[in-house]
């Protein structure tokens, strides 16, 4: 995925969340030919642009956790957790950084006649599960069930629940067999998970494959990878047949899930899954 920075802002405030997450808010924000479509789907993230000490900034991507229009503020929850360049800005991010980022997009869109809707994931997709449960409005809106994973217990943040949701947290290893164990219903409903991408995989399988839900009944998102670095290494080192299929794929007209099925086949092929 291609990041095209097109607007900007700057840090404005900068608290901690939990341990091992801050919430930075950008302020001042300038945008670029297109106006930013925030608050269209609750679940939307974007490439941000981050300065670095040395050399170039990097790009990485982060779920909009909270958008004031009317302020023209926007927050962002950033994990503390191994390394990396972005990693160590949200740890030492300051008042008065300059930041971008690019058009915002999501994903989150659960069906009408849902009668149940599922959030699951680890500590990454917590600032989208906060946004979703905050955004809710609709009085007859469905209960919502939420299982999370994170490492350290003080990590687990109040969530806004109401009469008939349940929240769970988990172990990490509990996570994706506590997340196909909301699957277990003839009900229809509507399932959305996000984190580390083969934990991704095995609910999508499960999912598409065994359950053979249609689409529009969940959403699933792989946000990190576990070996990312050795897994960079080979993918840049795939070739440039290989990259050239792939960017054919996504820039196909077929769905956004035929897109996935087809470029899993070449990630195989390659041993990137």
């Amino acid at each position: 995925m291609t990041a095209h920075i097109r607007h900007s802002g700057r840090v404005i405030a900068r608290r901690e969340i939990t341990p091992h997450m801050v919430r930075v808010t950008i302020g001042d924000i300038r945008i670029g030919d297109e106006a930013p479509t925030l608050g269209i789907r609750a679940d939307e993230f974007f490439a941000i642009s981050v300065p670095v000490p040395s050399g170039e900034p990097v790009h990485r991507y982060y779920t909009a956790r909270a958008w004031r229009a009317e302020a023209g503020e926007l927050d962002i929850d950033l994990m503390l957790h191994g390394e990396g360049p972005a990693t160590e800005w949200a740890a030492r991010a300051a008042i008065g950084d300059q930041v971008a980022f690019d058009q915002p997009r999501g994903h989150y869109a659960p069906p009408e006649d849902a009668t149940w809707i599922a959030l699951s994931g680890d500590a990454t997709a917590l600032p989208a599960i906060g946004r979703i449960l905050e955004e809710r409005t609709a009085r007859a809106a469905p209960p919502i069930h939420v299982v999370i994973s994170v490492e350290d217990p003080a990590d687990r943040q109040e969530l806004p629940l109401r009469a008939g949701d349940t929240l769970r947290w988990v172990d990490a290893d509990q996570l994706v067999p506590e997340t196909l164990a909301l699957t277990e219903t003839t009900l229809p409903g509507y399932l959305w998970f996000a984190g580390e991408a083969s934990d991704m995989r095995r609910v999508r399988h499960h999912l598409r494959r065994e359950l053979t839900w249609p689409t529009h009944r969940w959403m699933t998102m792989g946000y990190w990878r576990r070996d990312r670095e050795r897994w960079l290494a080979r993918y840049e080192a795939a070739g440039e047949a290989f990259h050239r299929r792939l960017a054919d794929v996504y820039s196909s007209d077929e769905d956004d899930e035929t897109q996935t099925d087809r470029a899993e086949e070449l990630y195989a092929q390659q041993g990137l899954l």
